[in-house]
């Protein structure tokens, strides 16, 4: 059986898919936002990328696929997201996980975590560093 990885954006609000199996471009914007889903509050992360055309790619908050790139995003420095980033879904041996590798220019970013690791720590850290990236004046 094989899985098909794939990305998907918002435009004009509704979900596209994104035709290539990555994603690269400029991390512009990590945010959570609450939202019903079948009749039932949730939170996402919503990953704003400005490549050929601006994404928000959306994703459940507690997902490995936003694990994954807010463990990485939290590892970087702002001069580091002066760089393209690239998203690359990745299939677990379950049907139902999606990971998620993150590559900074060609080196890709390894960042572990278990069920000790302090979420709110890494999420605070990744917004952290994004915001400051895009503060910055070149």
């Amino acid at each position: 059986m094989q899985l098909k990885c794939s990305l998907a954006y918002k435009l004009n609000g509704e979900p596209s898919a994104v035709p290539q199996t990555a994603l690269t471009g400029y991390l512009k914007e990590l945010r959570f936002e609450n939202t019903e889903r079948r009749k039932k509050e949730t939170c996402k992360l919503l990953i704003t990328i400005q490549a050929d055309r601006t994404y928000i790619l959306e994703s459940g908050y507690d997902t490995h696929f936003s694990k994954c790139i807010l463990a990485a995003i939290a590892t970087l420095t702002p001069q580091q997201l002066y760089s393209p980033i690239t998203l690359q879904p990745q299939p677990g041996t379950d049907e139902n996980v999606l990971f998620c590798r993150v590559w900074v220019e060609s080196e890709l970013i390894m960042a572990s975590y278990n069920e000790q690791t302090e979420w709110q720590q890494i999420w605070e850290q990744a917004l952290a560093v994004t915001k400051a990236a895009n503060e910055m004046v070149f």
